[in-house]
């Protein structure tokens, strides 16, 4: 029997570890439907409003949900339905400007505003092309294989496939992403991600009428059940 107990105890205990000793970085600032974090060497789990993000955790979300973080140094990432991203590195030095984002976004659609990190050490990665970003705001449409869509909706900087491919992106660029990593010629006009809450940064959530499975269209949770209908623009 005491055996059987302490069985029971240690996956708990590592799970408390885990989160005890993670390294916060932002926190969520909207969920809509269901988003889960899963933190290093954790079991996947839901996060609500205002729980802390760590470093090195993957976040997501599931079909026609959607989540939207704001780390520590003012940047903000929104997440649309069925998206998958991972904080690969973020380390902050306030004041001192010193510091490094690294974003991977395995799959799905998202937006992205920079903040006061040094523009320079932000790079947001897709499974095929890197993107660097000055004073950005970037729409970004991916599959589990970087076929996609990336779109500077504000500021510039450039995209990089690693192939010796580097294309400069300005304000209002749109460049496709082809299945073996090639960089289209950047178009010069206006692109929608398809999605309100990628669209319109999750303000809020662009989340029209609510219902059993739509949650509050503000944020309050994972999964908090909607409201009775009215309008939200």
């Amino acid at each position: 029997m005491r055996m059987t107990v302490l069985a029971l105890l240690v996956p708990a205990t590592l799970g408390l570890s885990a989160a005890a000793f993670a390294e916060n970085v932002g926190e969520a600032t909207r969920v809509q439907r269901f988003a889960y974090q899963t933190m290093p060497q954790a079991q996947k789990a839901p996060i609500y409003r205002l729980d802390p993000v760590v470093r090195n955790a993957r976040l997501e979300t599931v079909p026609s949900g959607a989540l939207e973080v704001t780390f520590t140094d003012g940047s903000r990432l929104t997440l649309g339905s069925a998206s998958s991203v991972v904080v690969d590195n973020y380390v902050f030095g306030g004041a001192q400007g010193a510091g490094g984002q690294t974003l991977k976004m395995t799959r799905g659609l998202f937006r992205f505003v920079s903040g006061s990190m040094p523009k320079d050490q932000v790079k947001l990665q897709t499974p095929s092309v890197t993107i660097g970003i000055r004073g950005t705001i970037v729409k970004v449409k991916s599959d589990d294989n970087g076929v996609g869509t990336i779109f500077f909706e504000h500021g510039e900087g450039y995209v990089d496939n690693g192939k010796g491919q580097t294309v400069q992106m300005g304000q209002g660029d749109m460049v496709k992403i082809g299945p073996d990593g090639s960089i289209g010629t950047p178009e010069n006009k206006s692109w929608s991600a398809g999605e309100e809450a990628v669209d319109f940064g999750l303000n809020p959530f662009g989340q029209r009428n609510h219902g059993t499975e739509g949650g509050t269209g503000g944020g309050d949770g994972a999964g908090s059940s909607g409201g009775g209908g009215n309008s939200n623009d």
